[in-house]
């Protein structure tokens, strides 16, 4: 009877074919792994030029308004008055005692800033030893429009998650807006640059409440008019004039 093949595993004649096709396999799927990383990462959208430097604890000055959003008008960051809107650490609104209101003041806490948009991740606040009160000055109606777009958080957007928006955004946006941080609202194309987005508002010009989260971080059109008070743009709206996409 003729003998039939014996096959040793460990033998390094009979590896080596295996071996040769392992290595070839391994790096092919290396470079094609590779491959698919790079485009889904240059198809991503950008996440933004915003800013939190949670090292870097600063003290502003000026004078704080309760409403729509807890925010201080200021002149200390440069460029005239600007409107630094107040927030807590977390998910969390900040509550400012009715005495520190519309009157001098200073917050320390760390800024997060985006383009023209200043927030204040808030540690404390304390009377200005040297008071002086700082006006907002007169709205300005800026007209109606019509856009399509994202309702969003803007602490997020500002600087504090990259990217602040998008369906891997909506989870945090919605546990931020139920935590009363202030909503604003960013055109389609342009929630990923620096430019404006806009605070958002009901139609008296106050705060949304719980009845806007099911809308938040999804493709809306929204029909309201924009004002600009204190260098910061708004847009005001009734909640029927937001139609999900």
């Amino acid at each position: 009877m003729a003998e039939e093949p014996f096959f040793v595993g460990w033998s390094p004649e009979l590896a080596k074919p295996t071996r040769r096709f392992l290595l070839t396999a391994g790096a092919g799927l290396a470079v094609g792994v590779g491959a698919v990383g790079l485009g889904l990462g240059a198809a991503a959208p950008h996440p933004g030029p915003g800013l939190w430097d949670q090292g870097k604890k600063v003290a502003v000055t000026g004078t704080i308004y309760p409403g729509p959003y807890p925010h201080l008008l200021t002149e200390d960051l440069g460029d005239g008055l600007r409107t630094v809107l107040l927030v807590g650490a977390g998910k969390d609104r900040v509550t400012v005692r009715p005495a520190l209101t519309f009157t001098g003041a200073a917050v320390t806490g760390t800024l997060i800033e985006r383009g023209e948009h200043a927030m204040m991740a808030v540690d404390g606040v304390y009377p200005d030893p040297a008071p002086g009160r700082v006006l907002p000055g007169p709205e300005k109606d800026l007209g109606d429009a019509v856009m399509t777009g994202e309702i969003l958080d803007a602490k997020c957007w500002f600087g504090a998650m990259r990217p602040g928006h998008g369906k891997t955004h909506k989870a945090c946006a919605a546990l931020c807006a139920t935590g009363g941080l202030p909503l604003a609202f960013c055109e389609t194309g342009r929630c990923s640059d620096g430019k404006a987005a806009l605070l958002l508002l009901n139609e008296r010009g106050q705060a949304f409440g719980r009845e806007i989260l099911p809308l938040v971080a999804d493709p809306v059109m929204v029909r309201g008019r924009i004002f600009e008070v204190a260098g910061l743009r708004q847009v005001r709206m009734k909640l029927s004039d937001i139609v999900r996409l």
